[in-house]
């Protein structure tokens, strides 16, 4: 994950985690098979509509998931 992210817990079948960085409009999400996400372009209210929403993994899918371009972020480096 990019450091200096905060990464808020969601814990759903589907996520772990999400952070959002709003000057570069990019949308980084930890999956619980433990792969990472960054979204490129993600509007603040995506973020905010996927932090409240009741279904947060239907929200993903539908709203977030190949709507924005995505890279995998690889794994931190101990």
């Amino acid at each position: 994950m990019q450091p200096g992210v905060k990464m808020l817990r969601v814990d759903t079948d589907l996520l772990e985690s999400v952070g959002y960085v709003a000057a570069a409009r990019r949308l980084y999400v930890k999956f619980r098979n433990a792969t990472s996400m960054c979204y490129e372009g993600v509007p603040n209210f995506r973020y905010q509509g996927l932090l409240s929403a009741p279904r947060k993994d239907a929200y993903f899918k539908t709203y977030i998931q190949n709507q924005f371009l995505a890279k995998e972020v690889p794994p931190a480096t101990a």
